[in-house]
């Protein structure tokens, strides 16, 4: 993983513990919407990451199945 990626990786996971920080001391009583801006952020780091790993969208990155072995005990595969 190149340096740029792991930069990226790390500001979408300090957002990611900002808000589970924030609702855990909040006891889960943040207004509506609060956290709409820092979603909408890590949305645009994910776009940066997926074009950083040479992926045509962010779905497209998330939703990748290589490197997984296929169970056939999973009923939705």
């Amino acid at each position: 993983m190149t340096r740029q990626k792991k930069e990226v990786v790390r500001k979408i996971r300090e957002i990611e513990e900002f808000i589970e920080v924030d609702s855990e001391l909040g006891c889960g009583f943040a207004p509506a919407g609060s956290y709409d801006n820092m979603y909408d952020e890590i949305y645009k780091l994910q776009e940066q990451l997926a074009k950083l790993s040479h992926y045509g969208s962010v779905e497209e990155m998330l939703y990748d199945n290589r490197g997984f072995k296929l169970d056939e005990n999973i009923p939705f595969i």
